[in-house]
Order: structure tokens, then sequence, then C-alpha cells
């Protein structure tokens, strides 16, 4: 769970899309590729960030249940 908190809170504070080599970057290199792969993997399953996979750009995205029914159209 650490690192997930983690993971959102560099994806908050930096606002923007960045590549898995910035969030390494910005954690210090503390998080090992694999476990942020994993963690990415995770949040993105859980709707909280949009995920390119490896190699694309990675948006933390957790909004409200109504805003994501608004954004599908339903």
């Amino acid at each position: 769970m650490a690192t997930l908190k983690v993971i959102e809170d560099v994806l908050r504070r930096e606002a923007m899309p960045m590549t898995r080599y910035k969030i390494r970057q910005a954690l210090g290199n503390r998080i090992a590729q694999p476990l942020l792969d994993e963690g990415l993997h995770y949040l993105a399953d859980h709707e909280m960030v949009y995920d390119e996979g490896p190699g694309g750009k990675v948006l933390w995205i957790r909004t409200s249940d109504a805003t994501r029914a608004r954004l599908r159209g339903a």
C-alpha cells in the first residue's frame, strides 16, 4: 500500500503525464521497475491512472463516479 501511495503522490504533485522513468526519478529511484510496473497495473485496473504501458505516459485520473459516467457518456 505504501508503494501505491507514493506513486499517487508523485502523479498528483506533477499533475501532468509522466513516463515510468520520470516517476522513478521523482521517487529518487527508491522503487524497483518491476514494483512500479505492478503498482501502475493495479492503479490502472482500478481506474485511478491512465497508463499507456512501457514507453508510454501515465496520468492520474481518479475522479468521482459521476464524472467518470459523464466522460463515458452514460
